[in-house]
């Protein structure tokens, strides 16, 4: 599902520890992840260290005129991807949760960031899928 044309590549600040990021506020552009949008495809690729979230906008009636958002994390690794298949699976992994920075257990106790400066991500879905990545930066593409 990848586009041809990417028509805006917005770099979001690291946010806060434990602040949910389904909402974001690019100036011009608000984007409820959790609400108007759906997931439609969860990329990760090893060899580009990038972790892909591609949501397509279902809620036709907000002002958003990106019908297509990635969330793109950079140098990333996944750390943690659990999936439970059950009857309502499909449907419900459409929809995010949460999506938040957080602290991780090391050999030290908990931490912010790894020893090359990756940040840990948790990424939830109604299904109960969850997805904990390490990223240096996290880009969204409308």
């Amino acid at each position: 599902m990848a586009r041809e044309t990417v028509k805006r590549k917005i770099s979001l600040p690291q946010s806060e520890l434990f602040r949910n990021i389904t909402e974001v506020d690019l100036g011009d552009t608000y984007l409820d992840l959790h609400n108007d949008y759906e997931c439609v495809r969860l990329e990760y690729k090893v060899e580009d260290k990038e972790c892909r979230l591609t949501f397509k906008r279902v809620n036709m009636k907000t002002e958003s005129s990106y019908e297509l958002v990635d969330l793109v994390f950079i140098d990333s690794v996944m750390h943690t991807c659990s999936f439970v298949f059950d009857e309502g699976v499909l449907d419900d992994f459409k929809t995010i949760d949460l999506l938040y920075r957080g602290r991780f257990e090391n050999s030290n106790g908990l931490t912010e960031f790894d020893s090359f400066g990756r940040s840990f991500y948790y990424i939830n879905f109604y299904s109960g899928i969850q997805l904990n990545v390490f990223a240096i930066e996290l880009i969204v593409e409308l």
